[in-house]
């Protein structure tokens, strides 16, 4: 089952890799798996957010530090040491590196975690945009099977790690902060009695 299992893992990643190889994908993933070129967009929405986000805002801002803080901590400096699994790039043959290879490990991917836990935050505090947070997502992890640097099981990893410490930091904004939680109803409020003590509406 191992065998068939990475067998399968290895074939999604040639498929990708070398299938979808052309240099108009070459220029689209090898963009947008670098974050540094998405940090004055960021910038933008962190200012938005702290200025015209209220309470709800400036909340989301202080989670998305903390979970990406957590994600990236866990998953390059705890899991990959503790997986040692090997890049595709360093160990398979063939293997196309628009952006070069990497000597680190490959379990689980780094930007996938990061993506899973951020992405899904904004889009359970913001689910008109979820469309637009959950492609962002997939095109940063598909760019890391795409550039040599992860197997899709790498990939599929990390979101799911992402996506367990940002679900987990929505439950504690939902469970402690205000500005996350569903406002209560009011309790229905007693009949009045009229001047005869017969409740209003009450059939005589």
């Amino acid at each position: 089952m191992t065998d068939f299992l990475y067998s399968l893992d290895v074939w999604v990643f040639r498929w990708i890799n070398g299938g979808w190889s052309c240099p108009a994908w070459d220029k689209f993933f090898s963009f947008i798996t670098d974050i540094h070129h998405f940090y004055p967009a960021l910038l933008v929405l962190a200012f938005f957010l702290l200025w015209k986000g209220g309470a709800k805002g400036r909340w989301m801002v202080l989670a998305l530090i903390v979970t990406v803080i957590l994600t990236d901590q866990i998953s390059a400096h705890v899991l990959k040491n503790l997986v040692g699994r090997v890049r595709p790039c360093n160990a398979l043959t063939g293997v196309l590196t628009p952006v070069g290879p990497s000597s680190s490990h490959s379990f689980p991917s780094s930007h996938a975690t990061n993506m899973g836990g951020s992405m899904l935050l904004l889009s359970l505090a913001y689910p008109a945009y979820a469309w637009f947070f959950g492609l962002w997502a997939l095109a940063v992890g598909l760019s890391r099977i795409y550039l040599g640097l992860h197997y899709p099981s790498d990939v599929l990893g990390g979101y799911l790690l992402g996506m367990a410490i940002g679900g987990g930091i929505w439950g504690a904004l939902c469970r402690w902060v205000p500005a996350f939680q569903a406002p209560k109803k009011k309790a229905d409020s007693p009949p009045r009695r009229g001047r005869r003590g017969h409740s209003k509406g009450r059939p005589k």
